[in-house]
């Protein structure tokens, strides 16, 4: 799959890669994205300027669409198939 990954902080330090899909892990899903955009969030992480730190490669994506795929163990609320959309803000385990 292609990716657009942040290497070193700056818009200079990202790179179009290709790299092997991950099989989703417990609770996860794997989604085909059919839109998605940059925000002003992701600008951030990119420049290395966002609150919260993050260890690079990270690919930047706050915002998008598309289809579920796959699915992981534990996973009840989605099937493939299901049409989502990302939401960045939110608890995570």
């Amino acid at each position: 799959m292609k990716a657009i990954v942040i290497q070193r902080h700056g818009i200079d330090g990202l790179s179009a890669i290709e790299r092997a899909p991950a099989t989703p892990r417990r609770r996860e899903v794997r989604i085909r994205m059919r839109a998605a955009s940059l925000n002003y969030r992701d600008l951030e992480i990119i420049t290395g300027s966002f609150a919260i730190p993050y260890t690079l490669p990270l690919v930047p994506l706050s915002d998008g669409v598309g289809e579920v795929i796959e699915i992981g163990p534990d996973v009840t609320r989605f099937k493939r198939g299901d049409r989502v959309s990302s939401a960045f803000w939110g608890g995570m385990e």
